[in-house]
């Protein structure tokens, strides 16, 4: 068996793995940039309201609500700070939602994937407003509903496709068609 087909197979195997943790088997060195880098994220999708102004603290008590969409990860990412602008890009760690930023057009076309895995690929920036609700947030370049039958390593260094059958176990550096 090649050496290259060897190393995916152990890659597959751990992330495949049900104790696995994606912050356990990716080194520090391994976390995602923010923009202008282009990443995949996935996750489920789901709709999360929060208190809006004038107080931005109880919607209960009177603040207008902000419904936002947010990510719900699969696994914990890091985010490795933005040299250039370290104080709106900090380094991060630990991070389990994404909060998605997206043309208010697009909430209705992709309102039908509320509630399931999806794939996100876009840039990251930092939360820096009262109107950000995560640490990290994506700007959405594309959204799809995720494949059921393959398991995706998400980053933008490495991504591989896993595909398990009876049969045989297939890795490719691309999504197959």
């Amino acid at each position: 068996m090649p050496v290259r087909m060897i190393a995916a197979v152990q890659v597959a195997l751990i992330f495949l793995s049900p104790n696995s943790s994606m912050t356990q088997t990716i080194p520090a060195h391994g976390c995602v940039s923010y923009e202008p880098s282009h990443v995949t994220l996935q996750g489920t999708l789901v709709r999360k309201t929060f208190p809006g102004p004038p107080n931005y603290e109880s919607v209960k008590n009177g603040d207008k609500p902000q419904t936002s969409w947010i990510l719900e990860l699969q696994e914990s990412i890091c985010v490795d700070e933005d040299k250039a602008q370290p104080d709106l890009n900090p380094q991060q760690s630990r991070i389990r939602e994404v909060q998605l930023v997206l043309p208010s057009q697009q909430f209705a076309a992709y309102k039908h994937l509320v509630g399931r895995r999806v794939t996100a690929t876009g840039t990251l920036f930092g939360g820096i407003t009262a109107h950000h609700h995560t640490p990290v947030l994506l700007t959405v370049l594309s959204l799809k509903e995720a494949q059921r039958n393959n398991a995706v390593i998400v980053g933008q260094r490495a991504r591989f496709w896993f595909s398990v059958s009876s049969s045989c176990f297939r890795a490719s550096p691309s999504r197959p068609s």
